[in-house]
């Protein structure tokens, strides 16, 4: 009677349990909206452009005239949403081109 009041236990147990495995959702860099791309202008300052973007990123050590910006949404392994970015400027701290590398909107 034990054993038999412990497998059925067992069963309701496995029963109400779920099969699959929870995957949280990742969100991570600066949210990119192709308004706010479109605002960008040659000849604008880096105060004029994170007024628009906000802070890069991320900045490359070597590369300090370029400023990158990535958003990502992931769940588990698959990306939902992705957007790059990057923002050159010239000698004088002006921007000097804009590269979307992927933008989602």
């Amino acid at each position: 009677m034990k054993k038999f009041l412990i497998l059925i236990i067992s069963l309701f147990l496995i029963s109400c349990s779920s099969t699959g495995i929870y995957k949280v959702t990742v969100t991570q860099g600066t949210v990119l909206k192709q308004d706010d791309v479109n605002k960008l202008e040659v000849g604008m300052n880096k105060d004029q452009v994170i007024f628009i973007l906000g802070n890069p990123t991320f900045e490359n050590f070597f590369e300090p005239n370029v400023w990158n910006y990535f958003y990502q949404v992931t769940r588990g392994n698959d990306t939902l949403a992705e957007s790059k970015l990057k923002i050159i400027f010239d000698a004088e701290n002006l921007l000097e081109e804009i590269v979307v590398i992927k933008l989602d909107d």
